[in-house]
């Protein structure tokens, strides 16, 4: 198998969340959906002509397009991030824990792994708000024929967003810094807030270039 999920066919990634080991999992998912629904918005910047749009707002298409290639391809590195961070925390907990200096190296190492496995959704959560945010614009003014298409990319990058929030609150359970917690916990609110009204804003907008209005 791929060392990378880049790496694999599609019917490799799905027979390997579908397999009974624990990775990949639903963060490595989140942030593969991502990179689907970054990659769709950048097709659909890709096939708006200049030619229908005001300069300035051709030269944002423009930078859209590049932009968001970009964060697929980031997302897609989450993807095997996600994966890399839950091994560590296995990993942490398969440390001998027979001495007392083995039970505090080990609590030590737990704590470390688990901050590590917060960072990983977290970015998934940075970088798939950054495509979304752009996602509004393209259903607007992007090719209209292809408005469904921007759509999925929200409705993707949307899912990415919530399944990184979920990831990093599942790691903060285990979290003894409680002042971490409750930053990480009002970054995957915010999140959750910020999902919601991008989402419903770009499907709002692809609607009603789909219906004409």
């Amino acid at each position: 198998m791929a060392s990378s999920f880049s790496d694999m066919t599609l019917r490799e990634f799905v027979d390997a969340l579908a397999s009974g080991d624990p990775t990949p999992g639903g963060g490595s998912a989140a942030a593969v959906a991502g990179a689907m629904g970054a990659a769709l918005l950048s097709m659909v910047a890709g096939l708006t002509s200049a030619s229908t749009l005001s300069d300035d707002k051709a030269e944002e298409m423009r930078r859209i397009r590049i932009r968001s290639c970009e964060l697929a391809y980031a997302l897609l590195e989450a993807a095997d991030a996600d994966t890399a961070a839950f091994n560590g925390v296995m990993a942490a907990y398969r440390m001998p824990k027979d001495s007392e200096d083995q039970k505090a190296t080990r609590r030590q190492a737990i704590q470390a792994a688990l901050r590590v496995a917060v960072e990983a959704p977290r970015n998934t959560c940075t970088l798939a708000q950054q495509a979304l945010e752009r996602a509004e614009f393209v259903a607007e003014y992007g090719n209209p024929n292809a408005a469904s298409d921007g759509a999925v990319g929200a409705l993707l990058l949307d899912a990415a967003m919530g399944g990184g929030a979920f990831n990093i609150r599942i790691n903060l359970s285990s979290i003894k810094d409680s002042e971490y917690v409750s930053r990480m916990r009002a970054f995957a609110d915010e999140a959750d807030g910020f999902r919601h009204a991008a989402s419903k804003a770009a499907l709002d907008a692809a609607r009603k270039r789909i219906e004409g209005q």
